[in-house]
């Protein structure tokens, strides 16, 4: 799996309520099975979201990942996280970061104390055992 920052043309599908402000980021999940090439397998999902809500399709939009990175820059230290990745943000002070919703284990945090378990190495994303 390259990663998404050397494909210029990759995508993330997000919430337009990130798209037009009303939401901030707080829940993404990686597809296991992206459909075309460009397609990242990224769901960025807002605070705001509902069940009802995601089951339409046309409440999202793709964004590449420039534009996704920009409005959440946090997403830069786990874009390249394996698919089926599922993690909740958690913006409170002190604890910032992304976290694993199933274990409530950090998987970054923005104080640096705790970074992703990844590396890029010739394109090739690399994971590790420790983090």
């Amino acid at each position: 799996m390259r990663s998404v920052f050397n494909q210029p043309e990759a995508v993330v599908l997000a919430s337009k309520h990130l798209i037009d402000g009303s939401g901030q980021l707080r829940w993404v999940y990686r597809e296991l099975a992206p459909t075309t090439p460009q397609d990242s397998g990224w769901f960025l999902f807002a605070d705001n979201d509902s069940e009802q809500w995601n089951a339409d399709p046309a409440n999202f939009m793709p964004l590449v990942i420039d534009t996704a990175t920009a409005l959440a820059p946090s997403l830069k230290a786990i874009l390249d996280l394996p698919y089926g990745t599922d993690l909740v943000f958690d913006a409170r002070p002190g604890v910032q970061g992304w976290w694993d919703p199933k274990t409530k284990t950090p998987v970054w945090l923005a104080d640096g104390s705790v970074t992703p378990n990844i590396q890029v190495v010739a394109g090739e994303v690399i994971e590790s055992e420790t983090r």
